[in-house]
């Protein structure tokens, strides 16, 4: 691991406030707060994403994709029992022209439907793949990021302080046991100052 993903991650003085933060805590301007293994302050739920509601944050993002497909299933459904053309039969522009004049309402809300399902599914990927690939938030990767754009060693995303592999990395944020195939890492990161990492359930230490 080299010296320079360490040091990016590893940051325990806040900039922002003269007081010593957590790990992976960030200070948000928005919330005007530390957000304890902080994420990214999303502009959809108005809110910072952390250690507290990140879970929930991809229930949200889950249940969103679910519900804007199962939309856009509805709209094409009700366009071919109550408008007359077919894109086989017509083609593109001619079936767009006469889907727009046969219910344009339906044509809007199936415009806004499918704008919220590209963001909502982007993000679901994108978390998933941080999580599960990465062990990182969106802060730290687009951190890592930046600083292997201006660092003269190489910069690795795998290779962190946080990364288990992907199993362990799935458990550790789930909390899931599977049948006691894994023992997930249970680490409250409002107080977590070191890269000692102390678990919850044994207070056992052992090092990254």
């Amino acid at each position: 691991m080299s010296t320079s993903t360490i040091s990016v991650l590893s940051e325990a003085l806040n900039t922002n406030t003269p007081v010593k933060k957590p790990l992976r805590s960030m200070h948000c301007h928005s919330c005007n707060s530390c957000v304890a293994r902080y994420d990214q302050h999303c502009i959809w739920i108005g809110q910072c994403i952390g250690v507290g509601n990140h879970f929930y944050f991809l229930l949200f993002l889950l249940f969103l994709t679910i519900v804007n497909i199962w939309a856009i299933y509805g709209t094409i459904l009700y366009w071919s029992e109550h408008c007359t053309t077919t894109y086989q039969q017509d083609g593109a522009w001619t079936s767009f022209t006469q889907i727009a004049y046969c219910s344009p309402w339906v044509l809007y809300i199936f415009i806004l439907i499918c704008f919220h399902t590209s963001w909502a599914t982007f993000l679901l990927v994108l978390q998933l793949y941080q999580i599960t690939f990465l062990g990182l938030t969106s802060h730290e990767r687009i951190t890592l990021w930046r600083q292997s754009k201006h660092s003269k060693h190489p910069v690795s995303l795998r290779k962190t302080p946080y990364n288990h592999g992907c199993l362990q990395n799935t458990a550790d944020f789930f909390q899931c046991r599977c049948f006691g195939m894994f023992k997930p890492n249970v680490i409250d990161w409002s107080k977590q100052y070191t890269l000692r990492f102390h678990s919850l359930k044994d207070q056992s230490t052992h090092s990254v």
